[in-house]
């Protein structure tokens, strides 16, 4: 860290990332005009956006977005025993996104009537809408309690649900359960890929940086390794689409900013789980800036 200038401190529940940097942003020399054109401050020159069509096209949107999704995660779900993860997805090919997150709106006033009649408090949510390679759109939604979350049979959580079916799980002991969420939506399993028709698969794969062997939970709870695309799913999520939602009790992660020394001191009782360090470069290949988070 020796030489860094400037020093961000993200706390998320159990989790404090920091992420120092040589030399600090001074902001982008871009000013937006409308929707279709934008000035460079430092030249006077207008010029034109060049619109996206899916966001695996605009690496910086999707970082922004699945960082957001795995903040939000680590700062909530920080007690395992009050959480269930449940998928909600259509018994048909369903590709519309308004009529998705219509149909939440409508599962979410049934299934706080039925906590009420249960004499179960109402929970905080989270929810990301996943796209399928078919088009399909379903919803992951975390809800978390203050207290040790019921059991809800998959009957009960189908017939509130309505549309199809549903999976509910309860959180297992992980360390980064927002990182591994977020990798979930990002990345497609292999056999998906390749079941894609061609052009779509050539998408998929365009959008992608690797292909790595991880471990997953099939559905009768047994773990087995599988080939996943890492960013083959990026290209089916539309530009502009906010994925994510919350409800007002949910917590937003604390950032700070402060010099190396303080940033030691707040994490120095901490136990290190990862380290990355890398260089930013122009245009012409030569270093900007250095980031070690």
């Amino acid at each position: 860290w020796d030489g860094y200038a400037r020093t961000k401190v993200t706390t998320m529940g159990h989790i404090t990332e920091v992420l120092t940097m040589q030399k600090a942003c001074s902001g982008s020399p871009c000013k937006k005009i409308d929707k279709d054109h934008y000035v460079d401050t430092r030249t006077g020159e207008l010029f034109e956006y060049l619109h996206i069509e899916n966001r695996a096209e605009s690496t910086e949107s999707i970082r922004h977005t699945l960082t957001h999704i795995r903040a939000l995660i680590n700062t909530n779900v920080t007690e395992p025993q009050n959480v269930r993860w449940v998928t909600l997805t259509y018994a048909e090919n369903m590709t519309d996104t308004k009529r998705l997150m219509c149909d939440y709106e409508k599962f979410w006033k049934r299934f706080c009537y039925w906590c009420k009649k249960q004499g179960y408090s109402k929970p905080e949510y989270i929810t990301v809408q996943e796209p399928q390679g078919r088009g399909a759109w379903h919803v992951h939604a975390f809800f978390i309690w203050q207290e040790k979350a019921p059991f809800i049979p998959n009957d009960i959580m189908r017939d509130l649900w309505q549309q199809g079916f549903t999976k509910t799980k309860a959180m297992q002991d992980c360390d980064n359960v927002g990182a591994y969420f977020s990798a979930y939506l990002g990345d497609m399993p292999l056999d998906e890929v390749q079941a894609l028709p061609p052009d779509e698969m050539q998408k998929s794969l365009a959008g992608s940086v690797a292909i790595e062997e991880k471990k997953f939970t099939d559905d009768a709870g047994l773990t087995k390794d599988k080939k996943f695309v890492k960013g083959g799913r990026l290209y089916l999520y539309p530009p502009g689409m906010n994925i994510v939602r919350k409800t007002k009790g949910i917590r937003l992660p604390e950032v700070e900013y402060m010099d190396r020394s303080e940033a030691e001191k707040k994490v120095c009782s901490a136990k290190q789980t990862f380290s990355q360090t890398y260089e930013v470069l122009d245009d012409g290949g030569a270093v900007v800036n250095v980031i070690s988070k």
